[in-house]
């Protein structure tokens, strides 16, 4: 019997010969620290598994896939967008912001297999542009013209 935080009764002798029980505040601690590891790896799990659309198709053709557009904002996710969703027309394409000649890209579409096309502006003008004149039926020759016209100052 307990009163006011005392045991008035004295331990009997077969209580004295058993270990104290485990409180369930160790338990429980142990449970929720398990529970959100488990979290925390499925949502690390979910994190690297995410990647742009054109992944696959690109690792099965041997090629670096774009990056995700989920990764960037406003008209820079747009245009990593329209990479993931179109690659074969931004390959065709020159950029010409000069990072052919400073990182040694080949064409429109290595902008967005790593981050440069993220804070170019002039790789995000020429994806988006491409892709609206591609969505408006233009051949990829006149798409080039349009380009070059718009963007080609000195390179």
């Amino acid at each position: 019997m307990r009163i006011m935080g005392k045991n008035r009764n004295p331990p009997r002798a077969m209580d004295r010969d058993q270990p104290p029980a485990r409180s369930w505040g160790g338990r429980r601690r142990w449970i929720i620290a398990a529970a959100v590891m488990a979290v925390g790896l499925a949502l690390g799990a979910g994190a690297w598994s995410m990647r742009s659309a054109a992944a696959p198709a690109a690792a099965a053709k041997g090629e670096r896939p774009t990056l995700n557009p989920n990764r960037f904002f406003g008209a820079a996710r747009d245009a990593y967008a329209v990479a993931a969703k179109n690659p074969a027309l931004l390959a065709q394409l020159h950029c010409y912001c000069g990072c052919d000649k400073e990182i040694g890209h080949q064409n429109l579409l290595d902008c967005y297999r790593d981050e440069h096309g993220g804070h170019c502006p002039v790789c995000t003008g020429e994806a988006l542009e491409a892709s609206k004149l591609a969505d408006e039926g233009l051949p990829v020759d006149q798409i080039r013209r349009v380009l070059r016209d718009h963007y080609a100052q000195g390179n």
